[in-house]
């Protein structure tokens, strides 16, 4: 569950513990963040924020992008893109993606099955699982029309 008030006291606990400064524009953005509908990127989520907050520059939104992703609010991701994607990754469950070479379309996909089996591979192996995504590169049933 996607909870907005812990993520903003995860973000002051640690902009405390490590002294750095609680601002107006990384509580903007987060909320931004928390208001978008889906993956997006850096420049995606500036434009969108800019449209409606003047005062918050590109280097902030990158910086508080790379502060969040660091202590665990969101994900940093390569979708098959040359530039990073993110998405929120505080108290959400595990997901894996299926990704459009074609048109970037991204879907989201949970399996027990796969879980598992991923969890019985790094048994086998005498690995333990601290974390993994697995993303599927593929083409949209709409591209074979075409």
């Amino acid at each position: 569950m996607l909870d907005f008030k812990a993520a903003v006291n995860k973000l002051r606990s640690y902009l405390k513990e490590n002294n750095l400064r609680f601002t107006t524009e990384r509580l903007t953005i987060l909320e931004e963040i928390f208001n978008y509908p889906s993956h997006f990127d850096a420049e995606q989520l500036f434009i969108h924020i800019r449209n409606k907050h003047d005062n918050i520059s590109r280097a902030t939104v990158y910086r508080t992008l790379d502060l969040l992703s660091q202590i665990g609010i969101l994900k940093k991701e390569n979708l098959g893109h040359n530039y990073a994607s993110y998405e929120l990754d505080f108290n959400l469950p595990h997901h894996d993606h299926l990704i459009c070479l074609e048109c970037g379309k991204v879907v989201e996909f949970a399996d027990p099955v796969i879980e598992k089996r991923q969890r019985e591979i790094c048994e086998k192996n005498g690995m333990e699982m601290i974390r993994h995504q697995l993303q599927i590169f593929g083409r949209c049933r709409e591209h074979d029309k075409k």
